[in-house]
C-alpha cells in the first residue's frame, strides 16, 4: 500500500510538472500573442485570424489598424508606413460581418484608446445586410475577454503546442512575414483573365428584384450597433472607409439577379449615414473601370492583386477617389451606368487576352 501511494504521488508530480511545462511553454512563446509581443527571432506562423487577431490587437505596437474581409488580406502593411507614415496592424477576417469588426474594435480601443490615429475599414455591402450579432466563424471567447481563468483552453491546447510552437520551431522557413500576415495563397501567375473565367459561373437570372428597403433596414441596424458607436466614441480617430473594387463579373451577377438598384441604394444609404461624421472619410473604388474591367487584376471574380491594394493606399493619402456628400450621386451614377450597360458577353471574346 505504501508503495502504491508513493507511485501515485510520483505520477501526480510528474503529471503536474508536465502540465506546468506545457503551460509555461505556451506562455513563453505565446503564439497567439495573448500575453506579450512576439519573441525576437521565433518563427511565428500567423495564419488564424479568429484566434490571433485579439492578441495582435492587445500587444502589438501600432497607431492604425486595417479591418475588413479577405478583400484586405493582400495589403502589405509596410505600404501604410511608407505612404501614410502610419504603423498599421492588419486585423482582417475572411468573410467579415460588422459584428466581427465590432469585436476586434472593442479590444483595440480598450487597449490603445485614442492613440489609434486611423481605422482603415473595407466594407462589403453584402455582409452588412446580416444579423447584428452574426459573425463569420464562432468566436473563442477565452481569447477575446480579460478572464485569465479560462485561459486553460489556450495554455493546455494540444494544437497550439504542436502546430504553432513545435512545428514552427522545427521548420522556420514557414514563418510568416509580419507585413503580409494572412496573405492569400495565389501567386502572380494566378491573376489572369483565363483563370478567372475558367472558374467563374454566372449567377442565375432572377425573376424579380429584391426588397430594397429590407436590405437597407438591416444595414441601418448594423451601422447603429457595430460601427457608428466606435466612430462617435473616438472622434480623434479618422475612420477611412473604402468600398473594394470587385471585378465586372461581380456586377454581371448583380445585374442578372436584378439587384443593381438595390446595391446602389445600399451604397447610398451607408455613405450618407457615415459621412455625417467629421472623422469619417470614404473612398469609392467600385466604379473604377480601368481596374474592375481588367480581369488580369484578379484571381477570381472579386479578389484583386496586391498592386491594386498599393494603389488604394496611395489614394488614402492623396485623396483620389474620395467620396463626399457633394459628389456621391455622381460616383454612384458612374457605377450604375457602367454595370447596367456593360457588354458582358464580350468578356468571353479573346478568352486569353
Amino acid at each position: 500500500m505504501k508503495q502504491l501511494k508513493t507511485w501515485l504521488l510520483t505520477f501526480s508530480i510528474i503529471v503536474f510538472l508536465g502540465l506546468g511545462a506545457v503551460a509555461g511553454l505556451v506562455f513563453f512563446v505565446d503564439p497567439f500573442f495573448q500575453y506579450h509581443k512576439p519573441l525576437q527571432g521565433f518563427p511565428y506562423i500567423v495564419d488564424h485570424q479568429v484566434n490571433m487577431n485579439p492578441g495582435l490587437a492587445k500587444n502589438m505596437d501600432y497607431d492604425s489598424i486595417l479591418l475588413g474581409s479577405s478583400m484586405t488580406v493582400s495589403f502589405n502593411t509596410d505600404w501604410f508606413e511608407e505612404v501614410c507614415g502610419l504603423k498599421t496592424q492588419k486585423l482582417s477576417y475572411n468573410g467579415a460581418y460588422p459584428k466581427d469588426q465590432a469585436n476586434i474594435m472593442d479590444i483595440v480601443f480598450e487597449n490603445k484608446g485614442d492613440s489609434v490615429k486611423r481605422v482603415f475599414l473595407g466594407i462589403d455591402e453584402l455582409n452588412y445586410s446580416g444579423d447584428v450579432e452574426q459573425t463569420k466563424f464562432d468566436i473563442p471567447k477565452y481569447l477575446y475577454d480579460n478572464n485569465y481563468l479560462n485561459d486553460v483552453k489556450y495554455l493546455f491546447n494540444k494544437d497550439v503546442v504542436l502546430d504553432y510552437i513545435l512545428r514552427a520551431a522545427a521548420d522556420p522557413k514557414d514563418k510568416s512575414d509580419w507585413n503580409m500576415i494572412y496573405k492569400p495563397w495565389w501567386q502572380d501567375e494566378h491573376y489572369q483573365k483565363a483563370i478567372v473565367l475558367m472558374y467563374y459561373e454566372p449567377a442565375p437570372v432572377a425573376e424579380s428584384a429584391p426588397d430594397t428597403q429590407a436590405f437597407v433596414d438591416r444595414i441601418a441596424a448594423n451601422l447603429d450597433v457595430n460601427i457608428i458607436p466606435y466612430i462617435e466614441a473616438h472622434p480623434k480617430t479618422i475612420f477611412t472607409i473604402f468600398y473594394p473594387p470587385y471585378s465586372i463579373l461581380y456586377w454581371n451577377n448583380i445585374c442578372r439577379g436584378k439587384e443593381l438598384e438595390t446595391v446602389i441604394e445600399k451604397y447610398r444609404y451607408m455613405s450618407q449615414r457615415l459621412l455625417e461624421y467629421e472623422n469619417v472619410e470614404i473612398f469609392f473604388f467600385q466604379n473604377r473601370e480601368d481596374i474592375i474591367c481588367n480581369l488580369n487584376n484578379y484571381a477570381d471574380y472579386t479578389h484583386y492583386h496586391g498592386r491594386i491594394c498599393r494603389y488604394m493606399v496611395e489614394c488614402f493619402q492623396n485623396g483620389k477617389h474620395r467620396v463626399t456628400m457633394d459628389n456621391l450621386e455622381e460616383e454612384l451614377d458612374i457605377l450604375y451606368q457602367l454595370a447596367a450597360n456593360y457588354d458582358y458577353e464580350a468578356i468571353y471574346d479573346d478568352w486569353y487576352n
